[in-house]
């Protein structure tokens, strides 16, 4: 089964806000996995248009869209169909853009042991 790690700009795993685009507003997203093999973004209203990006580790453009976030975004990836590697996810809102990396492996099941 695989098992997916967000590594977002430092961070091991979880959510990470992008970077301000204007002065008016500041555009604020979070990454999650849910279900093992799908990957959640969640953006924020604001009053701007934005590309977003799916990319393998060679460049190859995986996806694009273009989407208003006046009424924010809730958007699932299904990443289960993608090979083990890197990949990035790209917002550009006008002259920002921020970058969150999705590593895909696979990973043997681990037994856990808990105390109750």
């Amino acid at each position: 089964m695989k098992k997916i790690l967000l590594l977002v700009l430092g961070l091991v795993a979880g959510s990470a806000s992008f970077a301000n685009t204007n002065n008016d507003s500041k555009l604020s997203a979070k990454t999650s996995v849910v279900e093992n093999e799908k990957v959640k973004l969640v953006i924020a209203p604001m009053n701007a248009k934005a590309r977003l990006e799916l990319m393998d580790s060679e460049g190859h453009l995986l996806y694009s869209s273009r989407v208003n976030l006046s009424h924010g975004i809730k958007q699932v990836f299904d990443v289960s169909h993608l090979e083990n590697g890197l990949y990035q996810l790209s917002l550009s809102v006008g002259d920002e853009q921020t970058v969150k990396t999705i590593d895909i492996t696979e990973t043997t099941s681990q037994q856990v042991v808990t105390f109750q």
